[in-house]
């Protein structure tokens, strides 16, 4: 059963040194235990490193801004992940039917973004409080830190060399939907979930640019990155 225990969401502070409790409306408080505390530092050491946050009181600042995010965020997902888990086996199961039809996993995305409901309030809060600190070009280079591989740049760069012709409002509706999956990559923290959201929103930019025959452009691209590889190693080589 799902539940969604972040609704409502407040952060009680146990002490001088210690990290946060998730109190929610409707349920006890969820103990950081060592595992998870040890996670939370993990990424707001993380956190401070990608923003390169320098004066010391905001460093302090935004560490606690950080702790109570991933607390909510790791409690959060306790209670969850079994049903984002077999939600993302029924979508996964539901793209692998011949022929190719993405509705059908396109419904369970749905109900993916209907589970995730309930942390948004929390993430938008995260957001919120660190855009008190930090500048829009360091809220960006967090996020984008956070979607790792495949990350919002990356994959649009690339889409820009397989469709080179494409037109400014071409490039504004791709850079528009992987905005969307990268918001989305913000609410977990596990590599295989970014992923297939990623994917989720690339069908959508592969089915707008279809009508640009992807297959043998796609195709074309993986050669051109094939030969540079290969001539990368060659001159290698050739300095040994």
């Amino acid at each position: 059963m799902n539940r969604h225990f972040v609704t409502c969401l407040a952060i009680v502070w146990l002490g001088s040194g210690t990290l946060p409790r998730l109190v929610a409306a409707d349920t006890a408080a969820p103990v950081v235990t060592a595992a998870m505390q040890k996670r939370i530092d993990q990424k707001v050491a993380r956190l401070i490193d990608t923003a390169k946050v320098a004066d010391a009181a905001k460093v302090e600042r935004v560490k606690a801004i950080g702790a109570e995010w991933f607390a909510a965020l790791f409690a959060w997902h306790e209670a969850n992940d079994a049903q984002l888990d077999a939600l993302w086996v029924q979508w996964n199961k539901a793209r692998a039917v011949v022929p190719k039809d993405e509705f059908p996993g396109e419904l369970i995305a749905t109900k993916i973004e209907e589970t995730y409901a309930s942390l948004q309030p929390a993430y938008a809060g995260y957001i919120q409080r660190l855009s008190g600190e930090l500048t829009s070009e360091q809220i960006d280079a967090v996020k984008e830190a956070w979607s790792r591989s495949p990350g919002m740049r990356r994959t649009y760069n690339s889409y820009l060399e397989i469709v080179p012709d494409l037109s400014e409002r071409d490039k504004e509706v791709i850079r528009a939907r992987l905005h969307l999956a990268r918001e989305a990559a913000m609410l977990t923290d596990a590599d295989r979930e970014i992923v297939n959201i990623f994917k989720r929103h690339k069908v959508k930019v592969e089915q707008y640019i279809g009508t640009l025959e992807w297959a043998k452009l796609h195709g074309a691209f993986a050669k051109r990155g094939a030969a540079a590889e290969a001539a990368r190693k060659a001159a290698s080589a050739e300095k040994k």
